[in-house]
């Protein structure tokens, strides 16, 4: 017989301490003082009891009048479900917290997503046809913060090595934030089924830098706990011999100690894997039984109800109900009210599921297709996708697909939308129009998702290959769309030859899809610089789009036609207009951000930084109440919110915009905000890791910011390890990078600023070789720097004048930060001149001069750091000047504000220009000692290098520190190289 174990019931063996730190960890039992509620990840082999303990901790949680409710991924591949083990917790929470589900539903009505069973009484309109991740997420936030509030409770997700994209990001977001109330969240993953690439991997690694995260990992259980359970079995064998053997085979997993007790019990030998052990069990059931187990293996997933099963099955309900009664009975299935069914344990559905015959799975498959067709209701559209597919049925897996899709884009889903479309992408075959629209959904989905080169290259695929079948409106929307959307990258791309071939295709008529291609053309004549023909084609469509009641189209329009304004440098009509189109727009359209954007920009252009920070969190702010973070816009206004709180020296407020914080993060927005990030690391002498910049750098062919946002820092980072060649060998490939992606730039003005500083500290130690090419690199730099202020008159290629340029003189109204760059770069190019040894070094006067306009350029920008590291210089080229107490008062102003910043390059910097910076009075032992602190060696290492004892160095250490003015070793080595102590 085959016994019958208590595997839901009874003491919990061998798990004490893990059971305790469990509890611990959701402050199920808090200290004095203590809150109860906490975050931890459960983890560890399959079989190895997660869920056991859990079940425990559950009972343990209720027993302490806590609310418990948990959720579960599936593992089925091809019918991802978006936030299926939260549509679960919701459901459950909603059954026993309906007050507190109605109180955020009020404030959050995105959740309504998640409760299909009564979407129907919440406001849809309000929730939105499609939502956003980033609002499901505050949803589900606010939900278990609400509950926790009103009860403590348990939450626990099961299984998220099987949890589709959505639900992984948002149970990052969860256990970033943690919960200010009693909710306790536990998640669980099975270790052994992280294969090689398994999506799980990244988020792991993001998890393992959560701040204040608990994780358990189950380790196999010790022989005596093994025998132990065992014993406890009923009908277990009770000779020593069997149950050692029992021991030693299971290793430890009390799952499988259980079957095998049950083989031996049935008199079976106790060899073979878990594999044929579970078989086996299986085996002893009568064939109906086992036909029923093969179709609930095949279905996959949680449970799976009875109306589905006996239609699927199609056998006499007495029939079905004795088959499952048996399998009940014989611990291989559970069952639940009302009727459905799933297997004990996974590993029992994976062996059955593994064991089907060819002709069985497609039969199988074909019952499903067949009866979900007829009663879709059963099952969601992806399951009847799935078996469609599966049989061939190929139009209507599509069908399926695509209802899915859309479904999984309403609840806030677009990665699984995405795998839905490319996968009825793939049964589509390119002669058929279909593909036209499916692939600007799945396009849709991924710029959604954050995928914009996925994005792009679905479209461009079409394109490339559209069959024979393919209708020119259809064609002209793939166009007109890959240009749009080809303006988040930096990819190379002709958007004028693009929206020519558009027009080309959609004739005269007056219709929406003339809108659409007719906003992408005047998108690419601004962005080509055809402001002229930009505002007749603006114009045309404006009128259009008003006319066919088109609001989103007109705001966008007039949005796309501040940059036309701004290019003819009238900034206050360029404001006005935005202005008026920020009061225009729906404060739930997305649009809202570009125009935050580009109000915010133009705040930048002119100087006003306080102002322009404030716009930029606006946007940010909007952003993350639409949760359009990572989407165009969004992303651009937090970034450039810190960048610009980094301009105005609040280096922790740029910190805090541009960190992380270990959220997952689409690229090429991961590697700028990375890259940003590096400005206050670089400022504060922190150590940036070379592989970082390797890393960093992969991303520069994609997008011209990434090129940007790294190199900028990385001079810095470079020139104070004194890798003068390395620096010059990174701004190389970063200005052919910057040529190809934008042709002309203003960053080409700070770029020659930073390179042209660095090289001036470095250039008085370099071999002959590397200063001639130092000077050269920097010479033409400054010659391309100065001619972005220069007024030029400039042709479009039809002979079209463009709007002028800006006049030098009007730089500081139109552009100030470039003016001050420009200020800056004159002064660096002295200063360079005076220590390469040119024929005719610039007189000190001059120098002076230029550093008192660096500085006064960068106080009227508000830029703190680059003020007062031009004061710095400023203070080094007085001190030339013989004028000591205006050095003194001009460097004393830089170091105040270098302290406050912890900016230690600066203030080793300035050390080395007040008295006594310059030549310190070192005895050669002293010098011989620096010059190994320098190369990072210890007091124990130099030690032996000269042949003194620690005890001696670690006094010439100190006398060290003292005559340099460094607070520690790092700062020592930094001081020598700068004043050339060390080479």
């Amino acid at each position: 017989m085959i016994p019958r174990m208590p595997l839901s019931t009874g003491p919990l063996i061998g798990r004490d301490t893990d059971l305790s730190h469990l509890a611990d960890a959701i402050g199920l039992r808090p200290t004095p003082g203590g809150q109860p509620g906490g975050v931890v990840v459960l983890s560890g082999d399959a079989g190895i009891g997660k869920s056991r303990i859990v079940g425990q901790l559950v009972a343990d949680a209720t027993a302490a009048d806590w609310f418990t409710a948990v959720g579960h991924c599936v593992g089925q591949a091809g019918s991802s479900l978006a936030y299926l083990p939260f549509v679960e917790l919701v459901g459950a929470i909603d059954a026993g917290h309906p007050d507190v589900v109605e109180r955020v539903l009020e404030t959050h009505p995105s959740l309504g997503h998640l409760l299909p069973g009564r979407a129907e009484a919440h406001d849809l309109e309000r929730a939105g046809r499609a939502t956003d991740p980033g609002q499901v997420a505050e949803a589900v936030h606010a939900l278990l913060s609400t509950l926790g509030d009103a009860q403590p409770s348990l939450v626990v997700v099961e299984d998220v090595h099987w949890a589709d994209h959505s639900s992984r990001d948002l149970i990052t977001l969860l256990l970033t934030r943690g919960f200010a109330h009693a909710v306790g969240l536990v998640v669980t993953y099975r270790s052994d089924d992280l294969y090689r690439r398994h999506p799980l991997h990244e988020t792991l690694a993001v998890w393992a830098r959560i701040a204040g995260l608990e994780h358990v990992e189950l380790a196999p259980l010790p022989d005596d706990a093994v025998r132990e359970l065992v014993s406890g079995i009923e009908g277990a064998p009770t000779d020593d011999e069997t149950n050692a053997e029992i021991a030693r085979r299971s290793a430890g997993n009390p799952f499988f100690a259980e079957e095998l007790v049950a083989s031996a019990a049935a008199g079976q030998a106790l060899t073979g894997g878990l594999s044929r052990v579970l078989r086996a069990r299986v085996e002893q059931l009568d064939d109906t039984a086992q036909h029923v187990l093969r179709a609930i293996a095949l279905k996959g997933g949680q449970f799976i109800g009875h109306d589905l099963l006996s239609r699927v099955v199609a056998l006499p309900d007495e029939t079905l109900e004795g088959a499952l009664a048996a399998a009940v009975e014989h611990h291989v299935l559970e069952a639940r009210w009302p009727p459905a069914y799933t297997f004990r344990h996974a590993l029992l559905g994976e062996a059955v599921a593994d064991s089907l015959l060819p002709g069985e799975r497609l039969r199988l498959h074909r019952a499903y297709a067949a009866v979900l067709a007829e009663r879709p209701e059963l099952a969601p559209a992806s399951e009847l996708a799935r078996h469609a597919a599966a049989v061939g049925d190929l139009p209507t897996a599509v069908r399926a697909s695509r209802a899915a899709a859309e479904s999984a884009m309403a609840v806030g889903g677009p990665q699984e939308a995405l795998l839905l479309l490319e996968r009825a992408l793939s049964w589509i075959d390119e002669d058929d129009p279909e593909r036209d629209e499916v692939t600007l959904r799945a396009s849709r989905a991924a710029m959604v998702a954050g995928e914009p080169i996925r994005a792009m290259d679905l479209l461009r695929d079409r394109l490339d290959h559209p069959g024979t079948a393919q209708q020119p409106g259809a064609r002209a929307d793939l166009l007109a769309t890959l240009v749009i959307r080809s303006r988040v990258l930096d990819l190379p791309i002709d958007s004028i030859a693009l929206t020519d071939e558009a027009l080309s295709l959609i004739g005269e008529e007056a219709d929406e899809r003339r809108v659409r291609v007719l906003v992408a053309r005047v998108q690419a004549l601004v962005d080509h610089g055809s402001f002229v023909e930009a505002a007749v084609v603006g114009n045309e469509v404006s009128l259009l789009a008003e006319r066919l009641g088109m609001g989103g189209a007109l705001a966008e329009v007039r949005t796309i036609m501040a940059r036309v304004l701004e290019a003819q440098e009238d900034l206050d009509s360029v404001e006005t207009h935005l202005r008026s189109v920020v009061a225009d727009i729906d404060p739930d359209d997305p649009l809202l951000l570009r125009a935050l954007h580009q109000l915010a920009s133009l705040a930048h252009r002119r100087g006003d930084l306080p102002g322009s920070l404030a716009l930029y969190d606006r946007g940010a702010d909007v952003a993350r109440r639409m949760h359009r973070e990572w989407a165009p816009w969004g992303q651009e206004c937090r970034l450039l919110g810190g960048l610009t709180a980094y301009e105005l020296g609040d280096w922790d407020g740029a910190t805090r915009r541009l960190d992380l914080a270990g959220r997952p993060a689409p690229q090429p927005g991961r590697t700028i905000f990375t890259a940003a990030a590096l400005l206050v690391h670089a400022g504060r002498g922190e150590p940036v890791d070379p592989d970082l910049i390797g890393a960093l750098r992969e991303w520069w062919p994609v997008d011209g910011l990434c090129v940007v946002l790294t190199t900028m820092p990385a001079v810095d980072v470079l020139g104070e390890a004194g890798d003068l060649a390395g620096m010059l060998d990174l701004t190389d490939e970063a200005v052919r990078f910057l040529d190809a992606a934008w042709g002309e730039y203003h960053a080409v003005v700070r770029l020659a600023a930073l390179v042209a500083g660095q090289a001036a500290a470095l250039v008085p130690r370099a071999d002959p070789a590397l200063r001639a090419r130092a000077v050269a690199l920097v010479d033409e730099l400054a010659d391309r720097a100065r001619l972005i202020s220069e007024l030029r008159p400039a042709v479009e290629k039809a002979s079209r004048p463009k709007f002028e340029r800006a006049a030098v003189e009007s730089l500081e109204d139109t552009s100030r930060e470039t003016w001050a760059w420009t200020a800056r770069l004159e002064a660096e190019v002295l200063r360079l001149q005076r220590v390469a040894g040119v024929e005719d070094p610039p007189p000190v006067d001059e120098l002076v001069e230029a550093w008192r306009e660096s500085v006064a350029a960068f106080e009227r920008y508000g830029h703190v750091f680059e003020t007062a590291r031009s004061r710095a210089r400023l203070s080094e080229a007085l001190r030339a000047a013989g004028d000591d107490a205006g050095y003194r008062a001009v460097a004393e102003q830089a170091r105040e504000v270098a302290v406050r910043l912890e900016a230690k390059p600066l203030l080793a910097e300035l050390d080395a220009v007040r008295p006594g910076g310059a030549t310190p009075d070192l005895t050669p032992r002293e010098v011989e000692v620096l010059a190994l602190l320098a190369q990072g060696l210890t007091n124990g290492q130099i030690g032996k290098q000269l042949y003194i004892s620690t005890k001696t160095v670690s006094v010439h250490v100190s006398n060290l520190l003292a005559k340099l003015g460094a607070s520690g070793r790092t700062e020592a080595a930094a001081i020598a190289r700068r004043r050339g102590l060390v080479s």
